[in-house]
């Protein structure tokens, strides 16, 4: 009965209605988005974890979802690879601060379309984001990104 009611949830999470957009990211570390709505489709690119998507609409059964990058991509995800965690891209290449401040320390750099988990914003158009380790025991990148260099619809 849990099962039957999380589902219904987050399907009606993803319910896209005409009238606002919906924003979702992706759940998974490496998400193939395809074609059409279905497995056997094509793969046309690839999303990573965190990267945030608006969602255009979903197949009948409402088990795809079709979905936009910052980069205006668009193609078809399987519901449960998406997430409602915030995410955020990089919309150039990008030096994460250590505190939100131009002049702080560099935490790391990161290329165009990095994907960052939201944390929280600060005064000043800051946002504190944090990558995720792509095996246990690497380092993390977390810190402080000015706003206006990513793209992170569910957080204005």
């Amino acid at each position: 009965m849990k099962k039957l009611l999380s589902v219904t949830l987050f399907l009606a999470v993803l319910t896209v209605s005409a009238s606002a957009a919906k924003f979702a990211s992706i759940g998974v570390y490496e998400a193939n988005i395809r074609s059409c709505a279905g497995e056997k489709c094509k793969a046309t690119w690839k999303a990573w974890k965190y990267t945030p998507v608006t969602m255009l609409g979903t197949n009948a059964d409402k088990k795809w979802v079709q979905v936009k990058d910052f980069a205006g991509h668009t193609g078809w995800i399987y519901y449960t690879s998406l997430s409602t965690k915030k995410g955020v891209s990089a919309k150039l290449d990008l030096n994460v601060r250590q505190t939100a401040s131009a002049g702080a320390p560099i935490v790391c750099t990161v290329e165009k379309g990095y994907s960052f988990l939201y944390l929280g914003q600060k005064q000043g158009g800051w946002l504190k984001v944090s990558d995720w380790p792509e095996k246990k025991g690497d380092v993390v990148c977390e810190g402080w990104v000015y706003g206006a260099n990513v793209w992170a619809p569910a957080v204005q």
